[in-house]
């Protein structure tokens, strides 16, 4: 990656020396290109745009978050189908996605913009997983994470292919995005700046997994991929609580904040 940026800020810089400036009047409808390698809060992007008019111009950008992995350690008791009384849990980052932008800048000679369009991506922004196999094999697909308990009982019941136990963060896959900035997608120079600040609005955040629970429907316990219901997460247990009250935190945040420092070179 170091060495791919590196190329990129070289061809850039490179353009850079040949070329003369722009003027307002030089921005006319995909008359000109520019590239852009950026770093921010949705990771790493790399961006084509081109002016519409010289009160307008379009971008498309694909930017993914390095892999980031986190591990937490819990309890799961000591029921015999486990090979072991806790699990270490992984989770890891997988977000990754386009985006269509277009900007209106109010002026001519201003490179303050504002900012509106969209990203399309995977619904799951973050996956969770046991390190390790912790369910015996006889009992992959039955035996899991008791969320709930007795009446209540309600498991995040692992693969039956593998024994892992899985959860993933869900958003919209469609991700509205409004925003400001400073700018110009296609630089009045060879080379320039941008900066980016807004929200992509989300949804409501889910957190979905296999679980095993009473159907009234089906009048029988049934495991499904669906929403993990926070309300019915009764486990007493520190760990299982803390994961409750993450859940009802995640569920507030609709909207992700975007800040992106971006270098732009104009091609042609």
């Amino acid at each position: 990656m170091k060495k791919l940026l590196l190329i990129c800020a070289t061809v850039l810089f490179g353009f850079g020396q040949a070329h003369a400036q722009l003027d307002e009047d030089d921005y006319g409808f995909f008359n000109h290109v520019s590239f852009g390698v950026s770093a921010g809060t949705t990771g790493i992007g790399f961006q084509l745009a081109a002016p519409l008019t010289a009160n307008f111009a379009v971008r498309a950008e694909y930017a993914f978050m390095p892999k980031f992995k986190y591990t937490q350690n819990i309890k799961v008791g000591s029921d015999p189908a486990f090979i072991t009384d806790k699990v270490d849990l992984e989770g890891k980052l997988e977000m990754g996605d386009f985006s269509i932008l277009f900007d209106w800048y109010p002026s001519k000679k201003t490179t303050f913009h504002f900012t509106a369009g969209a990203y399309f991506g995977k619904e799951k922004v973050v996956s969770v997983k046991n390190k390790e196999p912790f369910v015996k094999q006889g009992n992959w697909g039955t035996a899991g994470l008791e969320l709930g308990s007795g009446t209540d009982t309600y498991t995040l019941v692992s693969n039956k292919e593998n024994g892992d136990v899985e959860a993933d963060l869900k958003v919209n896959s469609f991700k509205p995005y409004l925003g400001i900035g400073f700018g110009r997608a296609v630089p009045k120079k060879r080379i320039g700046v941008q900066f980016d600040l807004g929200v992509q609005f989300w949804g409501k955040p889910e957190v979905w997994s296999n679980i095993n629970a009473w159907d009234d429907a089906a009048g029988d316990w049934v495991t499904a991929n669906q929403k993990i219901d926070k309300d019915k997460i009764t486990n007493p247990d520190k760990d299982y609580q803390d994961a409750k009250d993450a859940i009802k935190t995640i569920e507030k945040f609709g909207v992700y904040p975007v800040m992106t420092f971006r270098i732009v070179g104009r091609l042609f």
